[in-house]
């Protein structure tokens, strides 16, 4: 069922995040919850940092640590046995708390033309990592990464793989593709971690943005971060949108929920010009410009809602 998503703005209710943590990163991306430590994680994708901050106070928020990494950065992950896991370009790679980098997996593409763009970990510990073309084209995989390091390609024919979540019940697993203007729906097998039945959930408008990162909340609601357009929106599991949280810039970028009780909806956003390819889908001229002092920050707010910790990677 393809549902538009072009409802008045008056028909569904509208909530404004504030800056939590002034990180000015260049594009800020993948935030996680980490309820063992009760941190928030998230990276820089350009300039390949991995982020820690913690509560510093009501309703304070404070950077704790960084990693610099000094590469291009998907996404950093709690993981069973300590430590991160960290999706980085073509490789996996395992990062302690001092710092050092351990090699776990690699994807069978040309750092070149593909890298890692976002990643999430199933109910079950195990990696999934869109990516992207460097150039754009219909070229891109998502993939599998089993807890002992097996690399599995899943679906082929990607150009902007991007945000990815399940459904609370773990029967269905959304994913977005940037240049396709949609988020997509498919029936999700957790038993042997495969797909199927894809189709098209909502379809976003031309001049709202590029949807970009995704979480699903605990009612089984979709939360995602439309990069130049300054806002997440939340939809039903049926595709209706109920709900924008605004942040101050265009580039909001992906958002996750923490905090000590889940109610805490962070956002990340991205500092200077998008790529000109976000014209395509109708991102307005005005809003290829992310700048200004609240760029590149994350933000927060209690939209109402709860979500969920983020899953660890079993391996």
């Amino acid at each position: 069922m393809l549902i538009m998503s072009d409802h008045p703005k008056n028909e569904v209710a509208q909530t404004t995040a504030a800056v939590a943590i002034a990180s000015a990163d260049a594009i800020g991306e993948s935030p996680v919850w980490d309820q063992a430590g009760q941190r928030l994680l998230w990276i820089d994708h350009l300039k390949g940092v991995v982020h820690e901050a913690k509560p510093d106070g009501h309703p304070g928020w404070r950077e704790t640590r960084r990693w610099e990494l000094h590469r291009h950065l998907a996404a950093a992950i709690p993981r069973a046995r300590g430590g991160l896991i960290v999706a980085a370009g073509t490789e996996v790679l395992g990062l302690d708390e001092s710092g050092a980098l351990t090699p776990f997996a690699a994807i069978a593409a040309d750092p070149a033309l593909i890298r890692m763009n976002d990643a999430k970990c199933d109910p079950r510990g195990r990696l999934w990592v869109s990516t992207l073309s460097t150039e754009f084209r219909p070229v891109a995989t998502l993939y599998r990464i089993d807890p002992d390091g097996k690399v599995t390609a899943v679906l082929d024919g990607l150009a902007l793989a991007n945000g990815l979540d399940w459904s609370p019940d773990g029967t269905r697993f959304y994913l977005i593709d940037t240049l396709t203007a949609g988020i997509d729906v498919f029936d999700f097998d957790a038993d042997s971690g495969t797909i199927a039945k894809r189709r098209t959930l909502v379809k976003i408008e031309r001049g709202a943005g590029g949807a970009n990162g995704l979480t699903v909340d605990e009612t089984g609601c979709l939360w995602v971060a439309l990069t130049g357009g300054g806002e997440v929106r939340r939809y039903s599991p049926q595709g209706g949108l109920l709900q924008r949280v605004a942040i101050s810039v265009p580039g909001a970028t992906s958002c996750a929920f923490g905090g000590a009780h889940g109610e805490e909806l962070f956002i990340t956003s991205r500092s200077g010009r998008m790529p000109d390819i976000a014209s395509s889908i109708g991102v307005a001229a005005d809003k290829m410009e992310s700048t200004g002092p609240d760029a590149g920050a994350v933000f927060v707010c209690r939209p109402g809602a709860r979500g969920r910790p983020g899953a660890i990677f079993g391996g």
